[in-house]
């Protein structure tokens, strides 16, 4: 089975059997009435014809930030790549992409491919049988993450009760739902840097979160005691995933979800910004407005760099805050973490 195969059956029905057509679509297509279309605009006429009843989905396939680096596609690093913006839909920027549609039976899906076989530019390459996937095998590839000095992240679905007991937290987050499941190295360089905040005695009455994605990082700040948490997410299509991440810790009262980041004005006493360096350089002077300084200080935790794109980040905001970071890695990433505090204060 391909990979792309493998891809849909996930997608399109974790515990339910049905059937398959494997396609090859090319992003031109001649349409039934002669004309040309595009590769969206066939998609949405094979769900017209095809209807409820047979028609359960669609994969249009899955790429990989390598192999999409490969084709000229994609930058080959990328860290929020969980919700993709149409500047990351690299499987349609394919000449010929490879889509698998679901069907009820076997009928429904014979007929189908005969309908689309019709079409100038659609080639069915498969029709098949899509045995049942029970829900519990695709879970079983999410395990605990162990953070070293925050405590540990879970799936969603575990039992158990959100909270901190000894400087260890426990915390809960659907995987897929937005980028932060706890298993990239630049959530956990950004748990890390939280953990070592508090520890040191610094503030978390405010807490800003930029990038929320899943709302890792925000909902982590409320379990180690912040009053009140931002979490930006300028894609809105995961806020309702990042609620319910809340809801299932525990802090849905005291993390707000937004699309832009807050009026001028706003200060935090901790402030994440784990993004894209250009995304971080953008916003610079935003970011460090918001974060609170004398008396109490706060901290700037930026992370999702990688060793070549620390330099021009760190002279940027050493710049606007007059003061260096202290710099920590994981494997190939980095985390930077600036505080507005006396040096007696600063984390370790």
């Amino acid at each position: 089975m391909s990979q792309e195969q493998d891809a849909a059956e996930q997608a399109l029905g974790r515990a339910a059997a049905g059937w398959g057509v494997d396609l090859d679509v090319a992003a031109t297509l001649a349409g039934p009435d002669g004309g040309s279309i595009d590769r969206d605009e066939f998609f949405g006429w094979l769900w017209a014809e095809c209807g409820a009843g047979e028609l359960l989905g669609i994969c249009e396939g899955a790429l990989g930030v390598d192999e999409a680096a490969a084709r000229g596609l994609a930058e080959p690093r990328v860290v929020d790549a969980a919700a993709a913006p149409p500047e990351r839909d690299w499987v349609g920027g394919l000449d010929t992409q490879a889509a698998t549609c679901w069907f009820a039976d076997e009928s429904s899906a014979r007929r189908a491919a005969e309908l689309v076989g019709r079409i100038g530019g659609c080639r069915v390459r498969a029709i098949r049988p899509l045995a049942a996937t029970p829900t519990a095998d695709w879970r079983e590839s999410f395990a605990p993450i162990v953070v070293p000095s925050f405590g540990v992240v879970k799936p969603a679905w575990e039992e158990g009760v959100a909270g901190t007991v000894a400087n260890l937290t426990t915390m809960f987050i659907e995987p897929g739902c937005g980028f932060g499941t706890g298993e990239h190295s630049t959530t956990q360089l950004c748990l890390m840097a939280l953990a070592d905040w508090v520890q040191a005695g610094g503030r978390v009455s405010r807490v800003l979160d930029f990038g929320s994605g899943s709302g890792i990082l925000a909902i982590a700040a409320a379990l180690r005691g912040a009053d009140r948490v931002e979490a930006i997410e300028i894609d809105d299509r995961t806020h309702a995933a990042i609620r319910a991440n809340c809801r299932r810790n525990g802090v849905e009262a005291r993390v707000g979800v937004l699309a832009e980041l807050p009026d001028p004005g706003a200060v935090y006493d901790l402030v994440f910004a784990n993004i894209v360096p250009a995304v971080l350089i953008e916003h610079a002077e935003r970011l460090c407005g918001h974060l609170r300084h004398a008396p109490a200080g706060g901290c700037l935790v930026l992370s999702g760099l990688v060793t070549d794109e620390v330099g021009v980040v760190v002279e940027r905001y050493a710049r606007l805050l007059a003061t260096d970071p202290v710099c920590t890695g994981l494997g190939e990433w980095h985390c930077l973490r600036f505080a507005t505090v006396p040096s007696r204060q600063r984390m370790r």
